[in-house]
């Protein structure tokens, strides 16, 4: 068998011939899939430090789902808040419209305040989003986790706002009206309830801010996190493309001079032959 001999320029054109393939096979990937980093064999430390911002912002995004449904069931809360507080009024308007009245003129008002006491507390038990009530009789308090890792947990305190949470009595806690005294009474106890509400209600108002102030570092930190591992990964396919046009050429030089190294090398084979 005739023993082939290579000599140093063709085997450098053959290097070069290799790399160049290499080179624009690596970079019609990157165009491909617009990742100059697409596996951990190619940039390991780029890769895993991409992953490890990847995965941290991806917490971030479960963080702010929480926050935002936070944020969603505590408006539902205030605009219940304020709701109830109108009934309070109403119910002190009832009351007060009898001051002075005939007894059917105040058994007819302690039943309207009845009433009204009743749609109060039914209220206070549907203002629910979610599954979450914070203003229900006997509410628990709402834990939002306002961290990717569970390190950060803010409680918004449960605000009992039924009747009896806000100490509001039945008509027959006050004779039913049966005296102007009595009125004053249930007056009174619906003024500081209509108040309690008042300070609920800017509680949950400072809640809201609260957690809508989190919520704009978790995205702006998540989006943040989010830059940093396109960088790290992301191609520039300007670049990308001008790399393509280079290896390209490259291995165009590469073979034509391949070419015609092998022709001269045949031509002196010819002439010592």
């Amino acid at each position: 068998m005739d023993e082939i001999n290579l000599t140093s320029s063709i085997r450098e054109n053959l290097l070069s011939l290799q790399h160049a393939s290499q080179v624009r096979e690596q970079s019609a990937q990157h165009l491909a899939t617009g990742r100059k980093v697409n596996s951990a064999v190619e940039e390991p430390a780029s890769f895993f430090a991409a992953k490890g911002l990847l995965d941290r912002a991806q917490g971030l995004a479960e963080a702010k789902d929480d926050i935002d449904q936070a944020i969603s069931a505590v408006e539902a809360a205030s605009v219940g808040t304020e709701a109830l507080s109108e009934i309070a009024k109403q119910m002190r308007g009832i009351a007060m419209s009898a001051r002075g009245g005939t007894d059917e003129q105040r058994q007819a008002a302690s039943e309207r305040y009845d009433a009204l006491r009743n749609q109060l507390d039914q209220l206070a038990k549907d203002i629910t989003y979610n599954g979450v009530n914070v203003v229900k009789p006997e509410s628990d308090d709402l834990e939002v986790d306002l961290s990717e890792s569970g390190s950060f947990v803010v409680t918004i305190e449960g605000q009992d706002s039924g009747a009896e949470g806000l100490a509001i009595n039945t008509s027959s806690f006050y004779n039913n009206f049966a005296t102007d005294e009595d009125i004053d009474g249930a007056n009174a106890q619906l003024r500081e309830a209509t108040q309690t509400l008042r300070s609920n209600a800017a509680s949950l108002g400072s809640d809201v801010a609260l957690l809508s102030d989190r919520k704009e570092f978790v995205v702006s930190l998540s989006n943040t996190l989010e830059d940093g591992a396109a960088k790290l990964v992301v191609a520039d396919m300007n670049e990308e493309a001008a790399t393509q046009l280079s290896s390209q050429l490259r291995q165009q030089l590469s073979l034509s001079t391949l070419q015609v190294t092998g022709e001269h090398a045949r031509s002196l084979t010819q002439l010592m032959s």
